[in-house]
């Protein structure tokens, strides 16, 4: 008997604390919130991105970039029906400087730069459309697009650091010297073409509006080259046929 009034004690101090509590919070008036971020709330795991994704796009927060700081080194359009000037000088000089490029007339060029071969189709973002910066030129690919560029050019210098490029062997070979320009049926009339035209398919890489001074066309404007001047049979692998001699 002497537990009871305990327990009977202790039950009515329970009721009052609970009627206490709810009461208080009822007459405050505030919202009892949740103080959870939802801005942070989960979200779908995202991928781990490839070496070779991460390789062909860009990321962060200078992604966009290149996309507009490469349209600015190209510059406008070239103006089609803007005057040449050029000597027979400046054509000799870039011819010059031209075979000093290659083994002989009609093999790849060497490249003349640095490069890391980290990314080959680099080459592109210069050489794909041509892209000039004060005197340096970087002419358009006069050849479909090879993404294996290496396996053609190779660099004119020993690309190690602290390496001295070792000297040219003697030799007595003697390569093909490229031709001073086309023969002509008459005078005024549109030269041939005095090389072939495998792997120079594109024209303008030497002769556009961007090419070289010494090479340029004066009427860059007229894009069917071969509508006048002829390729030749025999600098393009085609067997000459004497057609004087046919049935």
């Amino acid at each position: 008997m002497s537990d009871r009034p305990m327990q009977i004690g202790i039950a009515i101090a329970g009721t009052a604390a609970l009627i206490g509590l709810v009461s208080g919070v009822e007459s405050s008036g505030r919202e009892v919130a949740s103080y959870v971020d939802e801005s942070h709330a989960a979200v779908a795991p995202i991928a781990a991105r490839s070496y070779r994704d991460e390789r062909a796009r860009s990321y962060g927060p200078n992604a966009e970039v290149a996309a507009t700081w490469w349209p600015a080194l190209r510059g406008a359009a070239p103006d089609l029906f803007a005057p040449v000037v050029q000597t027979p000088a400046d054509r000799d000089a870039v011819l010059a400087r031209r075979a000093a490029r290659r083994a002989y007339d009609g093999a790849p060029p060497t490249i003349p730069h640095a490069i890391d071969q980290l990314s080959v189709p680099a080459c592109l973002g210069c050489h794909a459309d041509g892209l000039a910066i004060a005197e340096k030129r970087a002419p358009i690919m006069s050849h479909p697009r090879h993404d294996s560029c290496v396996q053609c050019h190779v660099v004119m210098l020993d690309p190690r650091p602290d390496v001295v490029t070792p000297p040219e062997l003697a030799s007595t070979f003697v390569g093909a010297v490229a031709p001073h320009g086309g023969e002509r049926a008459w005078p005024g009339a549109p030269p041939t073409i005095p090389h072939r035209t495998w792997m120079r398919e594109r024209c303008d890489s030497c002769h556009g509006p961007r090419g070289a001074v010494g090479l340029k066309t004066p009427h860059p404007y007229r894009q069917s080259c071969t509508q006048c001047h002829a390729p030749s049979a025999v600098l393009d692998q085609r067997a000459p046929v004497d057609l004087r001699g046919a049935p």
